[in-house]
């Protein structure tokens, strides 16, 4: 998950600060301990409910077959117990935190070597329980929904170490040659600088936003995005987020060179496909990321990190890149083996253009021809466990002050200093949405994420 440099366009967006949680630990075990209380009070009256420990019997077994977990839980919650509610009160929170725990544990398949390590992880799982708990509590103030996911049991340091998520030098290279795509926003632009089918002749202009609604773009509703991966314990970012921007870009390739009649049935195709076989209908080829992470060397550093840009460069010079089948994922750098596997046809890098960062006009320009790759920060606990709606953070908002030590310069005229961004991602769409009722936050760029 490191992104070694960049001068690529960061997705920043803005919303209330990740820290929030800390102060309002105490009142989410006591807001959730309290509404479990009238839950025990029903089961009393009705015995059919068997999710909950009902009678002191079960309490006891629970104590006895685990008492040091137990134990553990119960200090803990008594730590947070600074509005002083009763010990019989987090004495009924505690069997049901157990019971949520062991629930995730199975659903993910967690297996502790001791007791005492599997003590130690839940009271990490519970501290990301309060987190999630109390971020979905703001309905009023939220524009996204946290959850539970196969890293609840590590705290948020121990998440950055194993996704290799830390901040990068920004380097500005003497000898790189920025070619950032040209935009007025009130004016018709053409997509000759953006990469694109060789002949001049299937070029098409970008429709002007002048005078009519903008409904936004979504590659992946249109099934031109490939297959989302896991990049696992390699830090290749820039490799998933540059071959995702390939392989749309051929499969986008082939559908401008259809017919209409063509277009009209593979878009009924899309309609009738789950999320994750859209890619799978001839368009979209997945390609290999561990061949640019073997390959890709003149810049790139492998699972160490590495930059979409430069990756693009390099592929400009290369006969092209083997299919993911060919060329399989390994999670960690290797010898490279391209000449054992014959290239996508299609594959090689024609050119590329750069987005202004920062620039959001520009980025919505460039999406209505083809997905983007972008860096942002991601070192927001609330990105952990980020589980649907549109994603906001002040992480990565940019208080570095210009001509600073430490302000981040790229290209002549930046205007604004970057931020210290960590992760490669591509953008994959834009648009709006009206349903959401509790926030100002409607527009948002929609982002696949490896």
């Amino acid at each position: 998950m490191i992104l070694r440099k960049s001068a690529l366009l960061s997705v920043l967006l803005s919303a209330s600060g990740a820290n929030a949680y800390f102060a309002q630990v105490a009142n989410a075990h006591i807001e959730f301990a309290a509404g479990n209380t009238d839950v025990e009070s029903n089961n009393n009256n009705n015995n059919n409910n068997n999710n909950t420990p009902e009678t002191t019997d079960d309490r006891s077994s629970l104590r006895h077959s685990s008492a040091s977990l137990w134990n553990a839980l119960e200090d803990a919650l008594k730590e947070k117990d600074d509005d002083g509610e009763s010990a019989a009160l987090l004495g009924f929170a505690a069997p049901k935190i157990m019971e949520l725990f062991e629930e995730w544990a199975d659903k993910f398949g967690r297996e502790y070597e001791s007791l005492e390590v599997k003590s130690g992880r839940m009271l990490i799982w519970l501290e990301n329980h309060v987190l999630i708990e109390t971020h979905n509590a703001k309905e009023e103030s939220s524009s996204f929904t946290l959850g539970h996911n196969e890293f609840s049991d590590l705290s948020h340091d121990e998440f950055k170490q194993r996704m290799f998520i830390e901040s990068p030098e920004l380097i500005n290279r003497e000898d790189k040659q920025w070619n950032f795509m040209e935009f007025e926003e009130e004016e018709e632009i053409t997509n000759s600088k953006l990469r694109g089918p060789a002949d001049a002749s299937i070029e098409r202009k970008l429709e002007s936003t002048e005078n009519q609604e903008d409904l936004g773009k979504d590659w992946h509703d249109m099934g031109l995005m490939g297959p989302i991966r896991n990049q696992g314990s390699c830090g290749g970012c820039w490799a998933f987020s540059a071959i995702g921007s390939i392989e749309s870009a051929m499969g986008i390739d082939k559908y401008n060179k259809m017919t209409p009649n063509e277009r009209t049935e593979f878009a009924s195709k899309i309609a009738d496909e789950s999320d994750s076989l859209k890619y799978d209908l001839g368009l979209v080829v997945p390609l290999s990321e561990q061949n640019l992470i073997d390959c890709d060397t003149l810049y790139e550093k492998g699972c160490r990190g590495g930059l979409m840009t430069t990756t693009f460069e390099e592929e400009e010079h290369k006969h092209g890149i083997c299919s993911e089948i060919d060329y399989p994922y390994l999670q960690t750098q290797g010898t490279c083996s391209s000449d054992l596997c014959a290239p996508v046809d299609g594959s090689i890098v024609k050119d590329h253009v750069d987005i202004t960062p920062r620039k959001n006009n520009a980025l919505v320009e460039a999406l209505k021809v083809k997905p983007v790759t972008a860096a942002m920060v991601a070192t927001d606990p609330m990105f952990q466990f980020y589980k649907k709606g549109i994603f906001t953070s002040d992480i990565g908002k940019v208080t570095k002050e210009m001509g600073g030590e430490d302000c981040n310069m790229l290209y002549e005229g930046q205007k604004v200093c970057l931020p210290d961004i960590n992760h490669g991602v591509l953008v994959v769409g834009y648009g709006k949405d009206d349903t959401v009722t509790n926030t100002e936050t409607k527009t948002y760029f929609k982002v696949k994420n490896s």
